[in-house]
């Protein structure tokens, strides 16, 4: 093998490793985004537990993956009316499908703080949009084509009152709880699912990038 060859392979390889560890499901932190819906800032539905009017108010949003993972990280993003700040914790839940609704319980999350909030910006209705993170106390085992949903609920007096912002992606449906009242929304919400980078479900969905984009660039380099 010439040096020229090696030279060019080298920098195929260094090319490959940049275009992965810059791609948007890559955190940067030790976890990859196996799932992903962005918000579109267009307001939310309340999610809310009240010291004294107890959960009145919980929103779902289903997912699907392609590979089983086991889910470690959960980011989400929420916005805030009549007020801002003073959560105390969060719950975050999994559960079955049934019916397009969610049924049983799988897993269930209640941790203190506030999961790192951090302002964002007014959303399309002049609402101050936050983003959240938070690591899983136990990862969730999550099994690849089958359906599931997620609810978060911030700790919260209200008022002010939380809301889940919405999204664009997805399958246009979520599901929400208010005051007993139960039923499907047409719109998805802001959240993302994360797996350790060594997580063989993580890993087959980085490696047919990487090696396509391998080829592309090798055919480049010696064309």
């Amino acid at each position: 093998m010439s040096l020229r060859l090696v030279r060019r392979l080298s920098l195929c390889a260094v090319a490959v490793l940049f275009v992965v560890l810059s791609a948007p499901g890559w955190a940067g932190n030790g976890e990859f985004q196996v799932y992903g819906q962005n918000t579109d800032y267009n307001g939310g539905y309340a999610s809310q537990n009240d010291p004294t009017l107890g959960n009145f108010a919980t929103t779902y949003d289903n997912f699907t993956l392609g590979y089983g993972v086991n889910i470690n990280q959960v980011s989400w993003v929420g916005s805030y009316i009549t007020g801002v700040g003073g959560i105390s914790g969060f719950t975050v839940n999994f559960y079955s499908n049934v019916g397009n609704a969610p049924s049983s319980l799988l897993a269930s999350y209640a941790v203190a703080g506030t999961a790192g909030e951090t302002f964002l910006q007014n959303d399309n209705l002049g609402n101050p949009a936050y983003s959240y993170v938070l690591s899983l106390p136990s990862s969730f085992m999550a099994a690849g084509g089958k359906e599931y949903w997620i609810s978060v609920v911030p700790n919260l007096a209200f008022p002010p009152q939380w809301l889940w912002e919405t999204s664009s992606q997805g399958d246009g449906n979520s599901y929400q709880c208010f005051f007993g009242t139960c039923g499907n929304n047409e719109a998805d919400l802001a959240f993302g699912l994360y797996v350790p980078v060594s997580e063989p479900g993580a890993l087959a969905l980085l490696v047919p990038g990487i090696l396509g984009l391998a080829v592309s660039l090798r055919r480049r380099l010696l064309g």
